[in-house]
């Protein structure tokens, strides 16, 4: 099996934009698609989302819409400086305003307990929080909602890497989402077989980059 670094996957995810031509909202579409593809979506019916604001939140974004149209009931929830939103979790975030979706901005204990009793009604929660950039150790309202997460979560799916887990050494950055499934994109991230019991069942899924990136960015690294 072929693993990769955090950063060898940012390169080959960088040359798909930028040599290759590949919009990067086309890449986290396919990838909200693929999510969509591993969801039981006729046993799944209600769902809590938690999104952070960069990538991997727009990820999660676009994988509420989804739902939204298969006529899934979905919790969304926010957790970040929404003034720091990525471009295209802002793109995705527009989309859900202009359709009407309502999202609760997690800011302190009162969202918090609102999260709680989402999580514990809802057949399946879906980390979206943070991806493979994340580096530094988790503290603060993110610890808060991991460890609702973990409590009080029927199922858990994270989406490319649970959050709080290091990809490329599998460290624990203080607290960890601990998931049921990931599902993780394009090519599996060393760090993600170094702790099973925080990723569940791994599933690779292809979101669009092509070989040629692969292989440019491999040969590069070596």
């Amino acid at each position: 099996m072929l693993t990769i670094s955090c950063e060898e996957m940012k390169a080959m995810d960088s040359y798909a934009i930028e040599k290759i031509g590949i919009p990067s909202i086309v890449l986290m579409e396919n990838a909200a698609l693929r999510v969509i593809d591993n969801i039981d979506l006729d046993r799944m019916n209600s769902i809590t989302l938690i999104c952070g604001v960069g990538n991997n939140g727009g990820d999660g974004l676009a994988i509420a819409r989804h739902l939204i149209i298969n006529r899934k009931n979905v919790d969304l929830f926010i957790v970040g400086n929404l003034d720091k939103g990525t471009k295209d979790f802002n793109i995705n975030l527009n989309i859900l305003k202009n359709m009407e979706l309502k999202f609760i901005h997690i800011t302190g204990e009162k969202e918090l307990e609102i999260l709680k009793k989402s999580l514990v009604k809802n057949d399946l929660t879906i980390d979206s929080i943070f991806g493979i950039g994340l580096t530094r150790d988790i503290e603060g309202i993110y610890r808060e909602v991991i460890s609702l997460i973990n409590h009080y979560s029927n199922n858990i799916l994270s989406v490319d890497i649970p959050s709080g887990l290091d990809g490329d050494t599998g460290k624990i950055l203080g607290i960890s989402v601990k998931s049921n499934k990931t599902i993780t994109f394009h090519l599996i991230k060393k760090g993600l077989l170094e702790s099973k019991e925080y990723t569940g069942e791994i599933i690779v899924e292809l979101i669009g980059i092509p070989e040629k990136a692969t292989k440019v960015i491999l040969e590069r690294m070596e």
